[in-house]
């Protein structure tokens, strides 16, 4: 106190200033005053509240308090800018803060709305530093923040106002971040009704924490968001206006990115709308992979469990973060979470999610939790995983078997159960070691019991196939656990017999509903046993024999399955893998993955009775016991019998073969290759045989042949298939103790109705397997003998027998036949059996006379065959029956008919006969056997050559032939074997010495033969002498003249030769020494390399050339080389020879597919390139390359052939060899050959697809160059194949212009090369139709692909030429409609409307709009001049159309490149719009009014003027109609800068919309109603309006005339109101001022003659008199005229005007009460009525007309109308 008493003190100074405002604020007696006073010293009041002494404080305080009742009153404006300034200073004094704060939330509200923006840029700036200080006044200045924003206008987006909008508001970051952040949660914030006794600090809501729900509710202000209160704000509104003000430039891509997300998820379509479109455009450029991003969404999608923190977010926002998650790697290393989604959103909190969202949202918010876990389950890593997959695999578990399991309940939603098998499925292949891998395997198991029983439908159980195919990769790798691999080869197994007959029950418990139906699992079970498990195993390849043992019931695909596991080749491709491992640990061994199971481990299992078991005892040697086996086996798996002995019979023959080493290549002909070598190879057969004498296989021997022998006696009506030729190997080859311990020979007699069948293969097989048992010395001799006994009877009956009896005949002759030559090579004949024999030859041979019965001959013929072969018959033997040569005789008879058996028992038949010598050769059986083959070249069929060149074999050789290595199915008794691959011992024929060397002379001269049957069999016989007997010297000796004849044939016509030529040339290569082998690659090589004639040493005069026809010549065809000669000589042209002969070549050796079979020239040439002629002679790659795209197919693929067999890597191949295959391609294609110009196309084409730019960028131009050249060939393929090359190119230059920065380098130089040729006469300019739309097309692309930085240097002349292709493109049929459009019913605006469609929607336009898309500033500057020059010298409406949709795109979606620019270009569409096409003027007018957007005022100014000079200086509509198109689209477009400019062209719009033409009124008359508001908008250009009419009142044309005498008409009505009340007419006035501007015009327009329509005119000047009172009441001069004018206008004579003129002067008299009228009146009136009772009598009046007598009529009505005479009588 003492201080303040002291008048010096600081505190004292304080008061005293105080005091003084406190005096000056009383003094102030109107709010007016208090308002200034308030404006000048309230802020420096409250500062003082800053004063460390507690009276100055205390003193502002009650001062304010006297403040607070005088500002009550809402005009008395406060300073809210100072007061909101001083807030920002004063950050450390809450005092000053809180009394600013107060007056300011007072005040804002009572300034304007300009003032209070002004505001904003205050108020944001440091925000986040005011909130820091007090989350008080934070949420309060947040608050003002948004009442401000619901006025601010936002600018346009990406203009440059919203680019600097953050700095025009000056924020920061952390400012941005905070109003970012508030947004966000106001977007989340919801408000929650509050109970009376709850507290407003623990009120929260979804999203929303305590403390955030505090600050957005004003620290829980009641009417904070209540839109009816003083301040209060409504929500959702104010939700719309933030989410599109965080749209803004104002704010950086990643701080709206959770705003936009919250947004983007409210249910609210507005709000979310906007929210979404932020979120398309901040998504690209957020990285979802940043741990900080991921663990955000995290935190909001759980929200806080503590109190007071954010409760979780709703349904519909937790989806769009699940769906961002589910596009987030970083996502899957947060594998706690993920669980928690799960068990949250599906399992624990079901209920609660279902009862919160229902229905639709529900099912889609699983759906996102399903679609998540699959991408963590798909992307994760191992270890993140492994941590929680048992977890989420149990939880899903659980929420399909809640569903009901393994049958649904009902109304589930079935689509997430599909997702949840299929998600079971990923997570367990990504963490199988904690999911699948545990000894009961339950996860596969629960896994296929659902696929077996689920009932859910088709798509449910594709889900579950999926699941089951994703945990088969786990199963791969050998289970270490020999507990989980047992069960999971049980479960394999156990759904693999589920549905099978034997099995009663299923795994899984009893059915009791038998009508139940289950899902078959046998594919998938199949499916994992092939994948999963390796070849050897037994238990998966008996899975296979299940699943392809019901071929008829069975799923295709199931069989299918079940056939690639029993095939090795396609084994291994199913499992040629990079995670599969060749290698399977078993204890401490290892072993092939795809080595072939063990014999007898596989036999053992197969045949055992309990298949669910591993562990099965064996007792060796059980003979009953492999007889129990075998038959409970058939009973129980019937379908899979045949399936399983015909695999074990191959895993017999292959486990032989491995055992010696003799290997069989592993491909898709595995099988057949492995039966070829057992059945023809000696070798291998004594490797088999090595193989069963063992004795520790023999119990699984005994098995498999007692199988096999069941097959054979099974049924005599089934067809036996492949199992009785299976049998006999087996039996050829097994000891024959296995025989006996199979119970083969003791029951030999099941054989008999086999034989006795009706079935052909069944009674060959069963008669061969008589012959075997029946002739063994163990064979019961009494059954034997009765047996023999019925089949000598049943044989005997053959000429008495019918129908089935013949076939019993029949079989029975061929199993005696069996019999004895069996008998005899056992060497076991007793003078029994010879008269046996007798009886059995003397009816085989009456059979062989007198049988006409096909089945009889036949058997005849085999028995025959087979006594031959172990010469139970000898020519004197024969002698004793039948002629030698009457029995060949009989046998060629059927071997004609092509009869394959005939044949070779004919061939067998002549081994018996012995060999002549000298003169005696000729008379010998042999020779008439060799004749009788030889005359079956007349065979047309060409496999029955096959057979006629084996029996040549055997006739020429004898038992020394291979044909006949399969043939000793015994052993002699005599056998003595060192080795195992010691040859057996063979029957003893005829000696033969020179019989070989005369087939083999005679088969040569026959390869040369011109007779093509005869050619084809002897080149066929050739090749089976080669293959049978070419170990023989005599064919050693004669291999070069085999070459010889092989290479002749290969240019034969027929294929089966070729193809014949072709294996021998492969046989003649394997048998020769090098240098044979290089002399024959030599040859090959050199007759298409060569430059010498293909043909050269090959034609003699019969040679044929071409196929008959193929040459007509009128009169017949040429054929042969004579027929060329005979021709030339006849027209004395010798050329023609060389002529045709050029075309044969094309029908040369490489014509031929057959040629380069599987087993010839390829063979041939591959081994050549390795080490012989090819290896030192590379030339012949390009010319090789070349010839694999001949158009020829065959060509073709004969040289694809060479190629992959000479070529071992064809890349590496070809990149050695480049450059000189391009240059050979490229120096080929312009040549006079159109195939070798095709060819060229094709390989080049293929040559430069997939190597880089580097390695034929020297030959790019070249390829471009010579591709368009061949694309205007002579001949459309060559065409067609030209454009496919150009198709190539261009795809490599658009693949190189997509591949972005890596390839721009190689794109910008490809483009540097090619876009000029394309662009020039080699392309677009080119004459040829086919090569200009190429390069249209190529062009195209390359402007589609381009990336902005390659294409943007090509763009300025591309888009100038593009332009003009829209012309020249257009089709010429367009042109000559448009000529006469009258003749189709067509307008030429409807045509041309059809084109301007056209060119918007061309592709073109498209491309052009894609340059500009990549404009720059520099580009722009080059664009100018060439868009100038486009414009300027543009040749048609599209192209004009073009130029002005250009400036349009520029003028809008490029207006910040094009600005400077557009003042030029809007000069140019001033001359373009004189265009004669309305179209093209039009659309030019349209880019004359977006230009006008970028445009300076002069510019515009000076446009105005232009189309004013355009409008009244022209003669013609036309002209008129341009200016109205240009001002009209300036309106439309530029409506902003129009308005700038609207005193300067309003007026000319006015006038100008009162044009006589209807069209071009109507432009301007829409102008002027876009751009005024009511009739009486005219007073504010009144002036200049009639201004501007006086002056084309005087004006000399009619046009322009009346049109500005209606528009002064129109102002005078426009400005008054047509009342007819007296109140409303003087309220009505014209004021003075605007009369007397008015009536100048208004006197002009009435002066001059009458014309149509001037009546609108003379309605004006009476409302003009009638209205403008002021005006002529006090100017005489103007009262005189009105009357003058007023009477003239009556006086007029027109009859159309001259009843408006009475009526006018009636309403002017009317209104002039300044004098009397009536004299006036009475004078003109009195000249009307004369007119209308004229003298009617006078005969010399000429009739009037219709419209003369109507204007009298008109008249007369005027002049009695009560209306008019209240005008003329006036008292």
């Amino acid at each position: 106190m003492a201080s303040a008493s002291n008048p010096d003190s600081p505190e004292a100074k304080e008061l005293a200033l105080v005091g003084k405002v406190e005096m000056r604020i009383a003094l102030t007696d109107t709010d007016a005053k208090l308002e200034t006073i308030l404006k000048t010293y309230l802020a420096p009041l409250l500062l003082k509240l800053a004063s460390p002494n507690v009276s100055v404080r205390n003193k502002v305080i009650s001062i304010c308090q006297h403040v607070n009742t005088r500002i009550k009153p809402q005009h008395i404006k406060l300073p809210v800018e100072a007061l909101l300034k001083q807030f920002k200073e004063n950050p450390d004094v809450p005092l000053i803060r809180h009394f600013d704060l107060l007056y300011i939330q007072q005040g804002i509200s009572r300034l304007p709305i300009a003032e209070r923006l002004e505001l904003l840029p205050i108020l944001t700036r440091g925000i986040a530093l005011d909130y820091s200080k007090s989350p008080q006044h934070g949420s309060q200045l947040f608050h003002l923040l948004l009442r401000l924003l619901s006025y601010f206008k936002l600018p346009p987006r990406g203009g440059k106002e919203d680019d600097e909008l953050r700095k025009s508001l000056g924020v920061d970051d952390e400012d941005t971040k905070f109003l970012s952040f508030w947004f966000g949660k106001l977007v989340l914030l919801s408000i929650v009704r509050q109970r009376g006794d709850e507290l407003a600090a623990n009120v929260s809501c979804p999203g929303v924490a305590a403390e955030e729900y505090k600050f957005l509710t004003v620290q829980g202000k009641p009417d904070a968001w209540n839109p009816t209160a003083d301040g209060g704000l409504n929500l959702p509104e104010t939700k719309v206006i933030t989410s599109k003000f965080l749209a803004s430039g104002m704010f950086a891509d990643r701080e709206r990115f959770l705003p936009a997300l919250f947004a983007s998820a409210d249910t609210n379509s507005r709000i979310s709308d906007v929210g979404d479109d932020i979120l398309k455009r901040v998504l690209p450029v957020t990285d979802l992979e940043d741990r900080e991003v991921v663990q955000s969404l995290l935190n909001v999608y759980f929200g806080s469990s503590t109190s007071g923190g954010p409760p979780s977010v709703g349904i519909p926002l937790k989806i769009k973060i699940l769906g961002l998650l589910s596009k987030s790697v970083a996502s899957t290393t947060f594998p706690k979470e993920i669980s928690r989604i799960v068990e949250e959103g599906l399992i624990s909190s079901y209920d609660a999610t279902a009862s919160r969202s229902t229905g639709r949202e529900a099912s889609k918010f699983r759906s996102a939790i399903f679609l998540l876990v699959n991408f963590v389950a798909r992307h994760g890593a191992g270890k993140d995983i492994s941590t929680v997959a048992p977890g989420l695999v149990q939880n899903l578990k659980s929420f399909i078997e809640d569903q009901g399991w393994p049958t649904p309940n009902r109304d589930e939603d079935l689509e997430l159960r599909g997702y949840g098998f299929e998600t079971i499925g990923l997570l367990a292949k990504a963490a199988p070691e904690h999911t699948l891998i545990e000894p009961t395997v339950g996860l596969l198991d629960w896994l296929f019991r659902s696929l077996r029983e689920d009932t859910s439908g088709k798509d449910v159980a594709v889900s579950i196939e999926e699941a089951l195919s994703s945990v088969l990769g786990a199963f791969t790798t050998p289970l270490e656990d020999q507990d989980a691999r047992s069960e999971f080869r049980q479960i394999l197994l156990k759904y693999t017999l589920l549905d099978h007959p034997s099995k009663a029950q299923a795994p899984t418990g009893d059915y009791s509903d038998a009508r139940k139906t289950f899902r078959s699992t046998r594919y998938v079970a199949a499916r994992f046993a092939n994948r999963c498990l390796p070849f050897h195993d037994v238990l998966a390849r008996w899975i296979d024999i299940l699943a392809t043992s019901g071929a008829d019931k069975e799923k295709h695909e199931v069989v299918e399955e079940g056939k690639k596991g029993l095939d090795p080749y396609w084994y291994r491709m199913l499992n040629a893998t990079p995670n599969v491992s060749s290698e399977i640990v078993t204890g401490n061994a290892a072993r092939d993955r795809f080595s072939f199971p063990d014999f007898d481990g596989l036999v053992e299992y197969i045949f055992d009775q309990r298949h669910e078991s591993e562990d099965v005892e064996m007792d060796e040697g059980d003979e009953p016991q492999v007889l129990h086996r075998v038959k409970n086996f058939r009973t129980r798996f019937g379908d899979a019998f045949p399936t399983a002995v015909k695999f074990c019979c191959q895993v017999l023959m292959q486990k032989s073969l491995e055992e010696k080493n003799i290997l069989i290549e592993t491909s898709t002909e595995w099988e057949r290759k492995l039966e070829i070598t057992v059945s023809t190879d000696q070798r291998a057969r004594q490797a088999v045989r090595a193989y069963t004498s063992d004795p520790q296989h023999s119990v699984s021997l005994a098995i498999v042949l007692r199988a096999a022998f069941e097959e054979v006696i099974k049924d005599d009506t089934t067809d036996i298939g492949p199992l009785g030729d299976t049998f006999i190997d087996l039996c050829s080859l097994c000891p024959e103790n296995i025989w006996t311990q199979a119970g083969l020979i003791a029951d030999f007699r099941s054989l008999e109705p086999s034989i006795l069948s009706n079935n052909s293969a069944r009674r060959g097989a069963a008669s061969h397997a008589y012959g075997l048992l029946v002739s063994h010395q163990s064979c019961n001799k009494i059954e034997r003998s009765t047996s023999l006994t019925t089949m000598l009877g049943k044989m005997q009956v053959w000429n008495e027998a019918i129908g089935g009896d013949l076939n019993k005949a029949s079989g029975a002759a061929l199993a005696l036949s069996y019999y004895f030559s069996r008998l005899q090579w056992r060497q076991s004949t007793t003078e029994e059996t010879k008269a046996l024999l007798s009886t059995y030859l003397r009816t085989l041979f009456d059979m062989l006379k007198g049988a006409t019965d096909a089945t009889l001959k036949e058997a005849s013929h085999l028995s025959i065959d087979q006594l031959s072969l172990f010469q139970v018959l000898t020519p004197d033997i024969v002698s004793e029956y039948m002629p030698f040569v009457e029995v060949a005789e009989k046998i060629y008879d059927t071997a004609k008919s092509g009869k394959a058996n005939a044949i070779l028992a004919l061939g067998h038949f002549g081994m018996i006969a012995e060999e002549k010598a000298g003169d005696d050769v000729e008379k010998s059986d042999l020779h008439y056997v060799e004749e009788k083959l030889y005359s079956l070249h007349e065979v047309r069929q060409s496999e029955v050559q096959f057979s006629v060149g084996e029996a040549y074999s055997c006739l020429a050789c004898g038992w020394d032939s291979k044909a006949l290595a399969a043939a000793v199915d015994i052993e002699n008794p005599t056998q003595n074997r060192q080795e195992w691959d010691d040859a057996l011992d063979t029957p003893h024929s005829p000696e033969r010495k020179t019989t070989l060397g005369t087939v083999l002379e005679k088969t040569l001269l026959g390869c040369r033969n011109s007779k093509p049957s005869l050619k084809k069999a002897s080149v066929i016989w050739l090749l089976c002498l080669l293959q049978f007997c070419g170990h023989r010297p005599e064919i050693q000796q004669h291999l070069p003249e085999c070459q010889t004849a092989f290479k002749l044939c290969l240019s034969d016509r027929d294929e089966v030769v070729q193809e014949a030529a072709s294996r021998g040339l492969g046989l003649v290569y394997e048998k020769g020494d090098r240098d044979l082998k290089d002399d024959l690659v030599r040859d090959l090589v050199g007759s298409f390399s060569d430059n010498r004639s293909k043909m050269a040493g090959s034609v003699t005069a019969d040679t044929q050339l071409f196929e008959p026809g193929a040459l007509p010549t009128g009169d017949g065809s040429i054929t042969t080389y004579k027929d060329i000669l005979s021709l030339a000589s006849e027209v004395g042209d010798s050329s023609l020879v060389y002529r045709f002969m050029s075309l044969a070549a094309n029908n040369s050796i490489w014509s031929s597919r057959a040629a380069f079979g599987r087993f010839g020239l390829s063979n041939v040439l591959s081994d050549s390139s390795v080490d012989g002629y090819l290896a030192e002679n590379p030339k012949l790659y390009p010319k090789l390359y070349r010839y694999k795209f001949d158009p020829n197919p065959n060509v073709q693929r004969s040289m694809t052939d060479i190629w992959n067999a000479l070529v071992k890597d064809s890349s590496a191949t070809i990149d050695q060899h480049f450059d000189a295959i391009m240059t050979d391609l490229l120096e080929s294609i312009l040549t006079k050959e159109w195939r070798v110009r095709q060819a060229c196309c094709a390989a080049v084409a293929d040559l430069v697809q997939g190597r880089n730019l580097e390695k034929y960028e020297k030959y790019l131009d070249q390829i471009w160059d010579k591709c368009f050249k061949v694309l205007d060939d002579i001949k459309e393929s060559v065409r067609a194949a030209a454009a496919s090359l150009a198709r190539v190119l261009t795809g490599i230059l658009t693949r190189s212009l997509e591949a972005g920065d890596s390839s721009t380098k190689n794109a910008s130089a490809m483009l540097e090369r090619v876009l000029p040729f394309l662009l020039s006469t080699s392309g677009l300019e080119s004459s040829a139709e086919e090569v200009r739309a190429f390069a249209l097309h190529t062009l195209l692309q390359i402007i589609k692909k381009s990336n902005g930085k390659t294409l943007r240097p090509f763009i300025p002349d591309l888009v100038e030429r593009l332009l003009g292709l829209l012309s020249a493109l257009e089709p010429e049929a367009v042109n000559y409609i448009h000529l006469n459009a009258a003749k189709y019913n067509l307008t030429e605006q409807k045509l041309d409307g059809m084109r301007l469609a056209s060119v918007r929607a061309s592709p073109l336009t498209e491309s052009i709009e894609r340059c500009l898309d990549l404009l720059d500033d520099s580009t722009t500057k080059s664009l100018v001049s060439h868009l100038e020059s486009a414009i300027k010298n543009a040749v048609g409406l599209p192209s004009k159309v073009g130029c002005s949709r250009i400036l349009v795109t520029l003028s809008t979606r490029h207006n910040f490149l094009f600005k400077p620019y557009a003042d030029s270009f809007l000069r140019l569409v001033q001359k373009c719009i004189h265009d004669r096409n309305e179209t093209v003027a039009s659309s030019y007018a349209v880019s004359a009014g977006y230009l006008s957007r970028l445009a300076s005022d002069p510019q515009i100014l000076s446009t105005i003027a232009f189309t004013q000079s355009l409008y009244f200086a022209s003669d013609d509509d036309r002209s008129r109609l341009a200016a109205g198109d240009i001002v009209l689209a300036m309106s439309k477009h530029a409506a902003d800068r129009f308005a700038g400019v609207a005193a300067s062209i309003l007026p000319f719009v006015f006038v100008a919309k009162y044009d006589s033409n209807e069209d071009v009124a109507k432009l301007f008359a829409d102008t002027w109603s876009d751009n005024v508001g009511g009739s009486r908008g005219v007073l504010l250009y009144l002036p200049e309006i009639v201004k501007l009419a006086s002056q084309h009142l005087e004006s000399p044309k009619w046009v322009l005339k009346h049109a500005s005498a209606r528009a002064v008409a129109d102002a005078v009505m426009s400005i008054t109101t047509d009342s007819p009340s007296a109140a409303a007419a003087a309220a009505d006035e014209i004021s003075k001022a605007n009369a007397a501007i008015l009536w100048p015009a208004l006197e002009k327009a009435m002066a001059g003659k009458t014309w149509e329509g001037k009546e609108v005119v003379l309605a004006a000047f009476v409302r003009f008199v009638e209205r403008g009172r002021q005006l002529w009441g006090e100017d005489a001069r103007v009262a005189g005229m009105v009357s003058k004018i007023a009477v003239r206008e009556a006086k007029r004579v027109n009859v159309t005007y001259r009843p408006h003129a009475v009526k006018a002067l009636g309403k002017v008299v009317k209104a002039r009460e300044d004098e009397e009228g009536s004299a006036l009146v009475v004078g003109v009136v009195k000249t009307v009525v004369e007119d209308l009772i004229g003298d009617t009598d006078d005969e010399d009046k000429m009739d009037v007309d219709g419209g003369e007598a109507a204007g009298n009529a008109a008249i007369a009505d005027s002049s009695s109308s009560g209306g008019s005479a209240d005008g003329l009588y006036q008292p």
